[in-house]
């Protein structure tokens, strides 16, 4: 008889979801399911279970609620922290540095940028993947507005040295 057992091995993409959160989630996928924007009862429920999580969240990292925003996963948050940034700061610059080995859903934005006018510098990292923080220093200039560097590479581990960058 072979062995039906399931290993799955990208956690980096997804991952199981805690039978403690699907229980919690229950009654969000059969009762009150309501868009919390709406105006009716069950849309209420929905907002006042947003809005709580939202205040445990910012509770649990010492932040102030409106601070808090959900998206719907990494890549989002990615392109969300990327735009909003490169936007607002567009008037002070236009130069981002970031690295090649970068999550593809920053690489995306990047490119995005660059089609609307921003100056994007790809870094290339050493054979461990690691960045070089003299390099990085050597590529700011007067209009950077961002450095963006994954602190922790989901393909092959690397931990970039964000302290010295």
């Amino acid at each position: 008889m072979a062995d039906s057992r399931v290993v799955y091995l990208d956690n980096a993409a997804t991952t199981p979801v805690r039978p403690e959160v699907v229980e919690e989630m229950i009654p969000y996928f059969t009762e009150n399911y309501g868009n919390p924007s709406g105006i009716y009862r069950t849309a209420a429920k929905a907002k006042q279970a947003v809005a709580q999580a939202r205040q445990t969240i910012a509770s649990t990292i010492n932040a102030k609620p409106e601070c808090i925003y959900f998206t719907a996963g990494g890549s989002e948050s990615d392109n969300w922290a990327l735009k909003g940034i490169a936007e607002s700061l567009a008037s002070v610059g236009k130069h981002i540095i970031t690295t090649k080995i970068e999550h593809h859903a920053i690489l995306n934005t990047c490119s995005y940028l660059e089609k609307q006018g921003f100056d994007i510098t790809y870094l290339d990292v050493n054979e461990n993947g690691l960045v070089n923080p003299d390099v990085i220093e050597r590529t700011i200039r007067p209009d950077t507005i961002l450095i963006s560097v994954m602190l922790a590479n989901n393909e092959i581990g690397t931990i970039q040295p964000v302290e010295q960058i």
